[in-house]
Formats: structure tokens, C-alpha cells, sequence
């Protein structure tokens, strides 16, 4: 997607884990308030069990819960303990706890544990400067940042694991990320595409110059087999094959406006959508990179753009609304728009399975829609979230991420 900035303030972050913390040496308690995240997804479905960390050595025991029915572990610093949704008290949690090695804590009795809100990940020493594109390999966040560095942390707990920077990797405005499901493909607006392993962070390749044609990229997709990268200033798509880097073609004047910026790109499973910052949105077959129709539906500067498994979702930041199409012959399903969704410069989309999430980037926030009828789930906002200038979106299989450029920092929401 194309990366509009406005300033580069600085805002001092910290990692947010939970909304009360009681005594000193206490054990972060409490019920989720008005705005807090839904915790009803995360209990073990077929025990009820609800799984959280705490720190082996911190005074100020917070708990922080974690979806453990999907794989996620504590650290090897924090100790585990679990307790039914229902017929346990916050005391006996606490007990609990204290019996691990836990300390004291206050012994509140109150209906369950606070949920943490959000994450924010803004230490100096993650490296994450002026974040703008990000990307989850099922276990690992990259982050790409203007400072032409990648930054990846662990999913299940922000935990910095390496940057990678410099040399053979060439990375340089890195606009747009994608997983092949081993490598790591990245989209640099000085006319170049890296590509490394995921999974030790090793340079597999550059690639530039001759037939790739690349002009300011700035969006890129996997549909499989190949890698289709958009040129925002070529008005074309390049399309490589993910097995060795090769080109394959360029598809040239997608706009029927010449002088058009291509954005983002989506594979439906069959066709590559794309669409232009005049309104344009350009449908092709991923198998030969024909064409197969070209929509002018109303759209308003379309820049991100996701696929919820039958519909195509984009959103237009000038506008203000998301739309959302059939991926199976393009014709509009609804435009989503209203003042109660908050939407603001909405930039960047992502779909979590049920729900399809907008980043509002002049509006510091998140706007969350039901993908089954476009209806309000929530929008996120306020001091809490982080939020600064959001400038990408990515969905881990249980979490949503999103970068601030302004904030130097990712925050990390959990999805329903």
C-alpha cells in the first residue's frame, strides 16, 4: 500500500499488560470494563480453562492471559497458572499463584482477571523507527521500518528476537511485506524486492534492474507459486517465481489512467485484485496475468485491500468507508461508512477469520467490522492502544498488529 506520512514526533512507549494492578506486591486483578477486549475466545472450548503468565521474579505480579488452546506457551521466565471461567474466585486464582512461588497477593475477590487491552512494543532497543509494513510467518511479527532495517519479535510475547540490516539484504523504504510459508519477500521503494528465510533471517536474495521493471513497489502478494508485486509508479504489476526469484512478466497500464499510483494487491485464490489511487480497481487472472475486468465503482483513493475467503474488502482513505465486493464477478456488496465507525484516512485492511479489521491512520485508531454483514464490532482508540500514525496491519492467527509510524512502536490487539 502507498505510505502517506505526516511528521516524525516521537512518543516514548512501554508494553501495556493490563488495566489494575493492586499493592505492591500484588497480582493484577479485575473485571473488563466498558471497551475491553472479549475474553470468550480464549478459554480451552471443551474444559473452560483460562491460561495465564506471571512473572517469576517481578514483585508486581500481573498476569498476563494468553490463548494456550492455540499453542501459545509462557516464557521460560514466567510461571503458568490456570483456573476455570466458572465456580473460581479471583481469591483462589490468587492462592494459586502464591502457591506457585508467587508471593503474596492481595486476595480480591472479584468475577475474573482483567483482560489485557493492548500490547505496546516502543522500547528504544527493539529498533522499530518509523515502522510501515508488517507481516506474521505464523510465529514470528517482521517488521520493516524506514530506517531500512527489518525488526522481528516473537508472536506470542513481543520478545525481540533479531534486526536485520545492511549488506546483501538492500532494504530501502521497505513498503510492503509478504510469507511465501518459509521466505520472507520484501518490497523496497528504491526499485527492489528482498527476499530471506524466516526462519534464521539469512539473505537469500536481491533482486533488481533488467526485465523486473520495478517502479517505486509498493505492494506485493503470494498466490502459491509466484510473487506479483505492484509498481506504484509504473502503473503495473511484476510478477517472480517464488522458487528462484526468476521474472515471469510484467503487466503494464493496468489504470486506464496513465499517470495512476498502483497500491496495494489481494489473492482471492484465483485472481490478483489491484487497485489505484484514480479510483480504479483492476481484477486479473493469477494464472497468465490477463485481465479479466476493470471496476470504477464508486471507489475514493483505494489503498489497502484484503480477502475474507468470497468477498474483496478495500479500503478508500479519502472517502473514509471500506468497500466490499464478491470476488466472483466484482459487483458491490455495500459500502461501509457512518460516523460510529471512526473511520479516518482508513489505509490498510486485515482479516482475522470472522472480521476485517481497518487501521485509521489519521485517526490513531482501529475500526473492526463484521465480515458477515459490515456491521460495528468496535473501534479502538485512546492512550492505551499506542496507536500513532498506524501505518500497517497484520493477523497472526489470534492477533491483530499494527505499526505506528509516529509512535516508533507495534501494538498488539486480540482478536474475537
Amino acid at each position: 500500500m502507498s505510505k502517506q506520512t505526516n511528521g516524525t514526533r516521537t512518543r516514548a512507549g512501554r508494553i501495556l499488560r493490563s488495566r489494575a494492578v493492586i499493592g505492591s506486591a500484588g497480582l493484577a486483578l479485575g473485571v473488563v470494563g466498558a471497551g475491553g477486549l472479549a475474553w470468550a475466545s480464549i478459554p480451552n472450548t471443551s474444559t473452560g480453562v483460562l491460561t495465564a503468565c506471571y512473572s517469576k521474579t517481578a514483585s508486581m505480579k500481573t498476569l498476563r492471559v494468553i490463548d494456550a488452546q492455540s499453542g501459545r506457551k509462557c516464557l521460560g521466565s514466567e510461571n503458568t497458572v490456570t483456573w476455570q471461567t466458572k465456580g473460581q474466585t479471583a481469591a483462589q486464582v490468587a492462592a494459586a499463584v502464591a502457591a506457585g512461588g508467587g508471593g503474596n497477593p492481595n486476595k480480591c475477590t472479584v468475577a475474573t482477571l482483567c483482560w489485557p487491552v493492548a500490547n505496546v512494543f516502543a522500547s528504544p532497543s527493539l529498533g522499530i523507527s518509523q515502522p510501515e509494513s508488517v507481516v506474521s510467518d505464523g510465529s514470528h511479527i517482521w517488521i520493516g521500518t524506514s530506517s531500512n532495517t527489518m525488526v522481528e519479535l516473537e508472536a506470542a510475547d513481543g520478545a525481540f528476537v533479531r534486526t536485520l540490516s545492511s549488506g546483501s539484504y538492500g532494504f530501502a523504504g521497505p513498503h510492503a511485506l509478504a510469507f511465501d510459508g518459509s521466505h520472507v519477500w520484501v518490497a523496497n521503494s528504491s526499485n527492489s524486492v528482498t527476499e530471506f528465510n524466516a526462519s534464521d533471517g539469512s539473505w537469500v536474495r536481491t533482486l533488481s534492474g533488467g526485465s523486473y521493471g520495478f517502479g517505486d513497489p509498493n505492494g506485493i502478494a503470494f498466490d502459491g507459486n509466484h510473487i506479483w508485486v505492484t509498481n506504484e509508479l509504473g502503473n503495473s504489476v511484476t510478477e517472480l517465481n517464488a522458487s528462484d526469484g526468476s521474472w515471469v512478466q510484467t503487466v503494464s497500464a493496468l489504470s486506464p489512467s496513465p499517470s495512476d499510483d498502483v497500491t496495494g494487491i489481494a489473492f482471492d485464490g484465483s485472481h490478483m485484485w489491484i487497485p489505484t489511487f484514480n479510483g480504479y480497481l483492476i481484477e486479473l487472472n493469477a494464472s497468465d496475468g490477463s485481465v479479466v475486468q476493470t471496476f470504477q465503482s464508486g471507489l475514493s483513493s483505494p489503498i489497502g485491500i484484503a480477502f475474507d475467503g468470497s468477498h474483496i474488502w478495500i479500503a478508500n482513505r479519502f472517502g473514509n468507508y471500506l468497500t466490499e465486493l464478491n470476488a466472483s464477478d466484482g459487483s458491490l456488496v455495500r459500502n461501509v461508512s457512518g460516523a460510529s465507525y471512526g473511520f479516518d484516512s482508513p489505509d490498510a485492511v486485515a482479516f482475522d477469520g470472522s472480521h476485517i479489521w481497518a487501521e485509521n491512520h489519521d485517526g490513531n485508531s482501529l475500526t473492526e467490522v463484521n465480515a458477515s454483514d459490515g456491521s460495528l464490532v468496535q473501534t479502538l482508540s485512546g492512550s492505551n492502544y499506542g496507536f500513532d500514525s498506524p501505518d500497517g496491519i497484520a493477523f497472526d492467527g489470534s492477533h491483530i498488529w499494527a505499526v505506528n509510524f509516529d509512535g516508533n512502536s507495534a501494538t498488539e490487539v486480540a482478536a474475537r
